[in-house]
This record gives structure tokens, C-alpha cells and sequence, in this order.
């Protein structure tokens, strides 16, 4: 069955502040909007099979990915900060051996895609914060290699996921955009610094996706 919006997430505790607003098969209506939240699987590969499963199924006119991220420290522009709530305005497909130059990807593959415009721009008067996003496959858990990877991707935040689901949606002709809150810094304590917060976060990017489709109809 179509919807207005199929709202995202790798697992379930990231839509679990949905469950109050959309019940427990997390389908009603926002505003003025039919919602749909759907969780795609954690990582690139099975965030990417699984949001084309559900993009497939719900034949939203739009998707909006929510979740928890890391920042990345020590931006010489000022970075984010626990509790934030970033929203992308590109999402960028990177690896610790692309930062060190000791592997590349080739020329025709895509390493960068847009969010959607108007969404991202309604997000951010929603409370988000502007800064792009890099896709890794795995947490970097180095402190000199986060740096690495935020200057060479030009990347506020790290989030496993969103390059995947961004693939698919634009294979299917889907506007996204993407709102994820901050649970760690990405380094060596990024782990267990996310455990602390993850839960918080998640309903942080939540609020701000909830303010969004309350103010108005979607784009």
C-alpha cells in the first residue's frame, strides 16, 4: 500500500519513539501525511537490499532515514555535539584506505548523492543542524584515522547506513533525506559512548522528523 512517507531506520530501538505516534504496526498519519516506518537492517549492504525491499512494498513519494551517528572531533569549523541532530545536505562513500590513498574506488562509481532539498530544508527549521555524512563499512574506532576520514570526505558525521539507503531510493526514483542524532564521536571510545546515548539520540532525530511533518504537508 503507498504511502506519503516511509520514515527509515537500521533497527528497531531508532524507531522506537515512532511506536507512541504511529502504534505498533508503526502506520497512521502525521499532519497531514500517511507514515509508514520501516527498519532496513544494519550496514551497508543490508541497508541498502532492505530499504529497496521496503521501497518496493510502500511506494512512498518520499523517504526520510533517522538513526544515530558519530561526529567527528575537532572540525577546524566547529563540529557537532552529543544530542545533536545533523541533517545532510550530501552523503559521501568513503574507507580509511580511501582517506590514506592506499586503495581507490573507480571513476564510474558513485561515491556522492543529494538529499532532497525542500525536505532537508524543512528538517533543519525543525531543530536539525547542517553537515554532511561519509558511509564506511565498518565504526572507526582510531582517533587519528577519524580525523583522516572527516578531511577527506569533508564529513561532519559517520553513519554505517545512509550511503546504502541513499543508493536505493535513487535506483527507484525516491526523493530522501536524512536526519540522525549524535551518540558518539568517532574515535576510540566511539562504542561505548554510543551505548550511553543511542536511545536518546534516535529520539532526538525523531523529534525534529515528528516537528517537520506536524508543520505542514511533505514536498
Amino acid at each position: 500500500m503507498a504511502c506519503d512517507v516511509l520514515v527509515l531506520g537500521a533497527f528497531h530501538p531508532e524507531l522506537a519513539p515512532l511506536h507512541p505516534i504511529l502504534g505498533d504496526d508503526l502506520r497512521g498519519r502525521i499532519g497531514a501525511a500517511a507514515v509508514v516506518a520501516r527498519i532496513t537492517g544494519i550496514g551497508l549492504p543490508m541497508a541498502a537490499v532492505g530499504a529497496a525491499m521496503q521501497l518496493a512494498e510502500h511506494a512512498p513519494r518520499l523517504a526520510v532515514l533517522v538513526g544515530t551517528c558519530g561526529a567527528y572531533p575537532n572540525l577546524p569549523q566547529g563540529g557537532l555535539c552529543l544530542g545533536n541532530v545533523v541533517v545532510p545536505a550530501r552523503l559521501r562513500l568513503t574507507s580509511p584506505c580511501v582517506a590514506d590513498r592506499t586503495s581507490q574506488i573507480p571513476d564510474p562509481m558513485s561515491v556522492e548523492i543529494v538529499t532532497h532539498a525542500p525536505t532537508r530544508e524543512g528538517l533543519l527549521r525543525a531543530g536539525g543542524l547542517p553537515g554532511d555524512v561519509a558511509t564506511t563499512l565498518g565504526i572507526t574506532v582510531d582517533d587519528a584515522a577519524a580525523r583522516r576520514l572527516a578531511r577527506a570526505a569533508c564529513a561532519s558525521a559517520e553513519h554505517l547506513e545512509a550511503y546504502g539507503v541513499a543508493t536505493a531510493c535513487a535506483a527507484r526514483g525516491v526523493p530522501l533525506a536524512v536526519a540522525l542524532g549524535v551518540a558518539n564521536y568517532v574515535g576510540a571510545g566511539a562504542r561505548e559512548e554510543w551505548r550511553v546515548h543511542h536511545r536518546a539520540a534516535a529520539s532526538a532525530a525523531v523529534v525534529v522528523v515528528m516537528r517537520w511533518l506536524q508543520s505542514g504537508p511533505p514536498p
